[in-house]
């Protein structure tokens, strides 16, 4: 294994990791894939432990458990749980993305600013929506038949906690939803709600979309479905994140352009909120691109 730790201290004293690491350790192996647990966190466990649980071991350790999801060592997986791992990172991470995706929409679009003089920013206006649009009819369409077919095992099996999993997705949304327009009326003023309500509304947003996208992926790991539908969803998922990505550039665009050329509107003179947020936008696309092709890449050619 090629670990976070080298292992060439084995004739070294043992050392005692202290207690207040060891939580630590093991709180940083749990951000790993289950298959990558199952195969290395007893050896990381020892390794850390032996060099006396330091932080900077373990901060090591939490360090490369994002690699270990999006670039999974082929050799722990088969091929369809090579399209299952995939398929779970990239639905998490693509819901990240359109959730900053329509949070740019509400700060930029809905408000109806378009600098005069500049039409790039409508452009790239115009192609996040349609790009967004396409991603996400292209995911639905393509990983329909995987969440009926599971769904119908799950309800054939009588498996209660998958079947909860598979219908968060509808769950989540309808919660949110439900949530903000309740908020909206309790809160909501002449010119709209606060900016902390307006904020936390937004960190609730981005948590029903985590959840909406964390179900099916456990659903994945639980069922284990092969064939087809998987390798469909393989496929739609690859287009959908190639399609997403041109959003993200057009968020790029445009934010670069507000910056450039509109620094009186909302919080564009500030760079480094935008910064930020590009910053975001861009790891999410990067994720989501890279995880989607891995699976796609193992639906056609078993690599």
């Amino acid at each position: 294994m090629s670990g976070p730790l080298n292992p060439g201290h084995q004739g070294r004293p043992h050392r005692q990791a202290r207690p207040s690491h060891s939580w630590l350790a093991r709180a940083a192996l749990a951000l790993y894939p289950p298959s990558w647990r199952a195969r290395y966190s007893a050896e990381v466990m020892a390794l850390l432990e032996d060099s006396g649980g330091r932080l900077g071991a373990v901060a090591s350790v939490a360090w490369r458990a994002l690699p270990a999801w999006f670039c999974p060592p082929p050799h722990l997986h088969d091929r369809p749980a090579r399209m299952r791992a995939s398929l779970g990172t990239a639905l998490l991470s693509w819901s990240m993305l359109a959730g900053l995706g329509l949070l740019f929409a509400q700060l930029t679009q809905l408000q109806g600013f378009t600098p005069a003089g500049h039409p790039v920013i409508g452009w790239a206006y115009a192609a996040f929506d349609g790009a967004l649009a396409v991603s996400a009819l292209v995911a639905g369409l393509g990983g329909l038949p995987l969440w009926l077919l599971m769904l119908r095992r799950a309800r054939r099996e009588r498996r209660g906690r998958d079947l909860a999993c598979l219908l968060l997705p509808v769950i989540a949304p309808v919660g949110y939803v439900a949530g903000l327009t309740l908020t909206a009326r309790l809160a909501g003023g002449p010119q709209g709600v606060s900016p902390a309500v307006f904020g936390a509304v937004t960190l609730a947003g981005f948590g029903a979309a985590a959840i909406a996208a964390a179900g099916p992926g456990l659903a994945l790991r639980r069922l284990r479905p092969r064939g087809p539908a998987l390798r469909l969803a393989a496929t739609a998922a690859g287009v959908s994140a190639a399609v997403a990505a041109v959003a993200a550039g057009a968020i790029v665009v445009a934010v670069t352009g507000l910056c450039l050329w509109a620094r009186s509107f909302a919080g564009y003179h500030h760079p480094v909120i935008p910064a930020l947020y590009l910053a975001l936008v861009v790891v999410a696309a990067a994720v989501t691109a890279v995880s989607a092709a891995r699976g796609t890449r193992a639906a056609h050619t078993g690599a």
